[in-house]
């Protein structure tokens, strides 16, 4: 008799013998996994509603009554700082018809639906509901806004869709002790600047491109390339957990880029938490990237730049000019790539561990995701 977990193995086209012999072989998921409907629902359903993500600047909720609006994955999500100066998140759906309760960032004592009026307390209870009179057994405390999880990390928001989640730290136990080591902390730095790249590709795909630096010697040859040593030799990839590092110095003759006295032996350092979370900083610049699916086979990329108060101005354009263009490169190799994975006819590519270990082990991630949901 098939089980539960055969059954759902069998509806989403998934044999897990299959799978484990191809990613045993340095194989790479079926080509049909980047565009299909069935594993993009099933992702969004059992990876993002399940894992932290960022939201944004905790200096964006710092003072009672702020509010902070943004996504994890597909589940719009509000973070509140409460008049009693607690900090909490919700799901930002209205109780009544799914309309959100606040389109924009603000600061304010209630939250309201401006569809039919809804209103809620700050800690998410229901406090008022117009025409509530009028119906029978309407019990305000059943309709309360669903909440999240929420957690920091240095000047950073991180939040969960499910409300009993482990905390961050226990969740990614490696996550600060990776990030002292390599002196990744946007402490000092000042926010400079704003980006968002619609991608004609499926968020794997970007995963898979932002988490090697294999392409860069040929994509990023005037742009990342220019500005960092990408020599097999020198690039460094650290996989810890559910965190994915890169690791580099400065080249040292850039064409384009300048160097100065603040160069450090940090250089550059980068990290991915699982599962659309990016995090890197040089001496000049840092910034923050969280990908968001939006289909099968498009997602957005947006995040901000933040800038090292010591740093000369005109250094700061520059770099942030460097990784808007090395974002823009990568924007066009996913999409050219995307066709090819529709196709079908290539069933898997081969990946080349020396210097794609960050994607083999990207790819057990997702694939341990998804046999934990079949096995639940």
């Amino acid at each position: 008799m098939a089980t539960a977990e055969t059954r759902q193995a069998a509806v989403l086209g998934i044999d897990p013998e299959a799978i484990e012999a191809a990613l045993a072989k340095d194989m790479t998921f079926p080509a049909r996994w980047y565009s299909d409907p069935a594993i993009y629902d099933f992702e969004l359903e059992r990876i993002f509603t399940r894992a932290w993500q960022l939201v944004g600047s905790l200096d964006r909720v710092s003072r009672p009554g702020d509010c902070m609006v943004g996504n994890i994955g597909h589940v719009p999500v509000i973070v509140t700082r409460g008049l009693d100066g607690d900090l909490r998140g919700f799901v930002n759906v209205c109780r009544h018809r799914a309309y959100p309760v606040a389109t924009a960032d603000g600061n304010r004592k209630t939250l309201q639906c401006f569809y039919h009026g809804w209103t809620y307390k700050l800690d998410g209870s229901l406090h008022n509901a117009p025409r509530a009179g009028r119906e029978a057994c309407f019990d305000k405390s059943e309709f309360g806004l669903v909440p999240i999880s929420v957690d920091t990390w240095d000047e950073f928001v991180f939040g969960n869709p499910d409300p009993d989640a482990r905390s961050l730290r226990d969740t990614h136990p490696e996550f600060e002790p990776m990030l002292a080591e390599r002196g990744l902390s946007f402490a000092g730095y000042e926010h400079h600047s704003s980006y968002s790249y619609e991608i004609a590709a499926n968020w794997k795909v970007m995963v898979e491109n932002g988490t090697e630096c294999y392409h860069c010697p040929t994509v990023h040859k005037s742009s990342f390339s220019d500005a960092f040593e990408v020599d097999a030799d020198v690039y460094e990839y650290v996989n810890r957990g559910q965190m994915l590092g890169q690791f580099t110095q400065y080249n040292p003759k850039p064409k384009r880029h300048p160097s100065d006295a603040r160069a450090s032996e940090k250089a550059f350092r980068f990290t991915y938490v699982w599962p659309s979370t990016f995090l890197a900083q040089d001496d000049y610049t840092a910034f923050t990237g969280v990908l968001t699916p939006t289909g099968p086979e498009t997602c957005l990329f947006s995040g901000d730049f933040f800038a090292h108060p010591e740093a000369d101005p005109k250094v700061i354009e520059d770099w942030i000019e460097m990784w808007n263009e090395t974002f823009a490169e990568d924007v066009v190799a996913v999409a050219i790539q995307q066709p090819g994975l529709r196709s079908r006819m290539v069933p898997h590519g081969r990946l080349m561990p020396a210097s794609e270990s960050a994607i083999s082990r990207f790819h057990r991630m997702v694939w341990e995701a998804m046999v934990e949901a079949l096995d639940g």
